[in-house]
Formats: structure tokens, sequence, C-alpha cells
């Protein structure tokens, strides 16, 4: 499905690798009792080549969602946080945000049955004037075994980061109850390559 995420990648030259990593920092010693998961390469993110990406450009709908696996790594494992980097714009001309609109987080099982749902105002979460940033949605701790999905939909309040190259085969496209791969062509060489989601799920 490489054309599905070819045509509507938001391309930005900035994105403020300096915030990010600030943010990053914080994050981690606020939640540093608990494990991290990540879905990714791996790498430190201020090292991480990526772009924004929205479902809602890319497919006129507002039911699409980004979703990555994971796989708790012990029994009794409870999930309680998700993280996502996202950012809902700004506007430096007027030096405004954008107003409040829905996202939507979706914790499913390995069969995609749905364990929780949540939904909010995106500026709740990804409200920056200096580029993305993690957005931590706080989960009441979901039981989870063996392998889960964390589901995303920005819905256009708030492109998602998506990681261009490294892909790890752990970042999907949900769409009518159904997992598909998460790919992008390169226009040069017309080959088609796995991206990776930028989420983490964090519990203990």
């Amino acid at each position: 499905m490489g054309d599905h995420l070819k045509k509507t990648i938001l391309l930005l030259a900035c994105l403020c690798c300096a915030a990010l990593c600030i943010n990053a920092i914080a994050a981690e010693t606020a939640t540093s009792k608990l494990t991290t998961l990540r879905g990714d390469s791996g790498k430190n993110y201020s090292e991480i080549n990526f772009t924004l990406f929205s479902s809602l450009a890319e497919f006129s709908s507002l039911e699409v969602g980004e979703a990555v696996k994971f796989t708790a790594p012990k029994a009794g494992w409870k999930l309680q946080k998700a993280r996502v980097l996202g950012w809902s714009g700004y506007n430096k001309s007027s030096q405004s945000f954008p107003a409040d609109r829905n996202i939507m987080l979706e914790i499913r099982d390995k069969d995609l049955n749905l364990l929780y749902k949540f939904a909010d105002a995106q500026n709740n979460y990804f409200l920056s004037d200096a580029g993305p940033l993690f957005g931590e949605i706080e989960i009441p701790a979901v039981p989870v075994t063996g392998d889960f999905y964390v589901v995303f939909y920005d819905r256009g309040a708030a492109p998602i980061g998506m990681e261009n190259i490294n892909g790890t085969g752990n970042s999907f496209i949900f769409i009518n109850g159904k997992i598909l791969p998460a790919d992008r062509t390169i226009q040069e060489t017309n080959e088609t390559v796995k991206i990776n989601w930028l989420i983490e799920a964090l519990g203990k």
C-alpha cells in the first residue's frame, strides 16, 4: 500500500530537534518507574529521520488509524500510558494555535478486539509553537498479554511522526477493522519501504 503513504507525507524542513530532545528527557524523568516499549528503530529521537503524516489527508476519513504492535514484556503487565509524537500546528504569522479538534486512541489485543478507547481535543497533548512533541495519554491500567496494538487516529488534528526508514514491520494502518502494512514509495527509485509510527507504550 505504498501509494497510500506517498501522496500526503507532510514534509517539515525544520523539526525542532532541540525541543523534541528536551521534551523526551522530561518525559523520561516523569515515567522512569515504567517500562517503555517502542516499535520503531530504537535510535535516539534526535537522530531519527521523520516527517509528519495525516491519515485524514491521505484517506479522507476520520476512522483510519496509525497502529503499532507491541509485545507485553511479562505476564500481568498493565499498559498505563501511550506517548505519540505529533503536532497540532502553529500559525507564526498570526501567532495562533488551531482550534480544538478530536483525536482518538484505542488499545486492541492481538486479535484486534477493543480493550480501551479514548478521545479528547488534540491541543491538550500536542500544543506547541516549537514543532512536534510527544503527547502523553494516560490509560487506566489496561492488562495486556502477548501482542497488542496501540492505534492512534490523528484525524487531521495532530499529524503523527513517521520514521521514514529502518522499518521494523511493527507499524500498520488500521482501516475498516483490518490491519495493513505501513509503507511508502520512494519516488526516485519507485522502491517500497516500511516505515515506523513514533508511538510508545508504557506500563509495568
